[in-house]
């Protein structure tokens, strides 16, 4: 039988080759991309492991990984921002403190350094001879900060507060414990909750001053705004890219970003709503001042007698005058080399962290008004109502002021 014959007895054999053809080539596709797909989960699953082990065993190792380190860290757990911890005043911690001790826990951007260094003038008397202000974080230091990845305030910070030589050969412990202060002088962002039985204890334990306060919503969210990108980049390798650079967004476009980070779930969500709820809880305390950004600008004057007057200090005429001067703007800007931030617990980082200008800014009541779209204003303000609505009071107070 000729060739002809044969296809006209069998028409469809041609197809039959032609699909048996293909269907091995599928077949052999189909292995290949089995086995690619199983070397990809493969290494997935080495990557989780890997990962799991660094966050069990060493979470500072992800602080080493560039741009993206702070990332694994907030996604394994970590607590954010970072290089903050709550150890350091805890009812087990805090025996380091001492009667008289002032903590100023403002909430963040919104006015934390103002009152530092207002709080260390009154103790002062305005006397910057006797008692210069050499830097914020020497003379008034943030033990829940800490200053190298992988260290903690128990195992290694406490210790070095008091031993820390300085470059020029002065001892740290003397700028923030000087024996002719009449107290100490403590930064933080705390909620009551977590100094442990320092607040609210009827009279009972140690007697430490808390100075509180907050700010308009949309007035902290656009000063954090400029606040990331202010960070040198030293400090964000130090801390595997925290804060994230954004300059390549517009300036809407991050506070936008700012603003999702400070709502309830955000990752930032703690800096914001549950400050002022929890804050107003024991605003009565006989140990606790809470006051509002808005009236300190408002009346600088009033307020530094308040501080002073909390704190025991008797000022003349002349010396609050000088306060009040020097508690301004304008004195705090020529003197912005004093609010950049050190890290004296860190040998190896001997920059300020903030860029000049970031740190002392204006921040006038309001700034948020024309920052956000109204559609933005409004979901923070019905969040307000939600969360502060339980007490008309403590609504209008967070928005607006009035002093208490």
């Amino acid at each position: 039988m000729n060739e002809s014959a044969l296809k006209l007895q069998c028409p469809y054999q041609a197809d039959r080759t032609v699909s048996r053809q293909s269907l091995k080539k599928v077949s052999i596709k189909g292995y290949y991309t089995m086995r690619v797909l199983h070397k990809i989960g493969f290494v997935i699953l080495v990557i989780a492991v890997v990962i799991g082990s660094i966050a069990t065993y060493a979470p500072a190792l992800f602080f080493k990984i560039p741009n993206v380190g702070f990332i694994l860290w907030a996604m394994t757990g970590g607590a954010m921002p970072p290089f903050i911890i709550t150890g350091p005043f805890d009812s087990g911690n805090n025996d380091w403190l001492k009667d008289g001790d002032v903590v100023v826990s403002a909430a963040a951007k919104s006015g934390t350094t103002w009152m530092l260094f207002c709080s260390h003038q009154i103790r002062t008397k305005g006397n910057d001879e006797k008692h210069p202000f050499a830097d914020v974080s020497l003379s008034t230091p943030w033990p829940e900060f800490i200053q190298t990845p992988g260290e903690s305030w128990e195992t290694h910070q406490r210790e070095k507060m008091n031993t820390t030589i300085l470059p020029d050969g002065t001892s740290l412990k003397d700028y923030w414990d000087h024996k002719d202060y009449p107290f100490r002088i403590f930064k933080s962002h705390n909620h009551p909750d977590q100094f442990g039985d320092l607040i609210g204890n009827g009279g009972k334990g140690k007697k430490i001053k808390f100075l509180a306060m907050a700010r308009n919503g949309l007035d902290q969210v656009a000063s954090m705004t400029p606040f990331f990108n202010g960070h040198i980049d030293e400090f964000r390798t130090l801390w595997g890219g925290f804060p994230p650079l954004t300059t390549w967004r517009t300036t809407r476009e991050d506070a936008a970003e700012r603003m999702e980070e400070l709502k309830p779930g955000g990752l930032l969500a703690n800096l914001s709503f549950p400050y002022v709820n929890k804050w107003w809880k024991v605003k009565d305390d006989e140990n606790v001042l809470l006051i509002h950004y808005a009236d300190a600008k408002a009346d600088l004057s009033g307020t530094v007698s308040k501080l002073a007057e909390f704190y025991s200090v008797e000022l003349t005429t002349k010396e609050h005058t000088d306060i009040v001067e020097k508690c301004g703007l304008k004195y705090m800007k020529r003197h912005e080399h004093m609010f950049r931030y050190t890290l004296p617990l860190n040998t190896d980082f001997k920059a300020s962290i903030m860029k000049t200008g970031s740190m002392i800014r204006k921040g006038e009541n309001g700034d948020g008004k024309d920052l956000f779209t109204d559609e933005q204003k409004e979901t923070w303000r019905l969040l307000e109502e939600e969360l502060y609505g339980d007490d008309p009071r403590k609504l209008e107070w967070a928005r607006h002021g009035n002093k208490l």
